[in-house]
């Protein structure tokens, strides 16, 4: 079965070298170079498998309004230590949490940049960047005002009904 890349016919143990190491950047074995083609799918597996053991975090929102957010992370690891600093360097930083679990909601924060990382006995995770900005205290007060409106109605709707109940 042949494939096609950039208007040529690929066969499936050249794909796989363009797939591991780019279309460009690679000289593609001869037709005849089993050994060659051998390394190339053993390369290819073992660059998959540490990827899939990496640790790997994520986070639900980068701007935080609602007042929190939460991190998820995986990889193999039997403990996690999620560790946070106000600087991307982690010159400084707070171990957050140290366990099994693989995600924390993270909530009372101050505004700010805040920045996430996953560590265990032999490597880390990406970073990532949560910016905390609460909203305004106008705006807060808006919904507190939108909230006490829509009580007070339903709650004059529940008596009015309830009088006409027994009427």
């Amino acid at each position: 079965m042949n494939l096609y890349v950039k208007n040529r016919v690929v066969r499936w143990n050249k794909l796989l070298f363009l797939l591991h190491f780019g279309y460009s950047q690679v000289h593609l074995p001869d037709k005849n170079n089993l050994k060659a083609s051998l390394i190339g799918v053993i390369v290819l597996f073992v660059s998959v498998i540490q990827n899939a053991n990496a640790l790997q975090l994520n986070s639900d929102s980068t701007l935080a309004t609602a007042g929190y957010f939460q991190l998820q992370w995986s990889g193999n690891s039997k403990i996690f230590i999620l560790q946070e600093s106000g600087k991307p360097d982690f010159d400084s930083y707070n171990t957050i949490y140290t366990g099994t679990d693989l995600a924390r909601v993270m909530s009372g924060k101050p505004n700010g940049d805040y920045f996430y990382r996953i560590v265990d006995n032999s490597s880390q995770s990406n970073i990532v960047k949560v910016t905390v900005k609460h909203h305004s205290i106008g705006y807060a007060s808006l919904f507190f005002i939108a909230g006490a409106i829509v009580f007070i109605l339903t709650l004059i709707f529940i008596i009015k009904g309830n009088k006409q109940q027994f009427n």
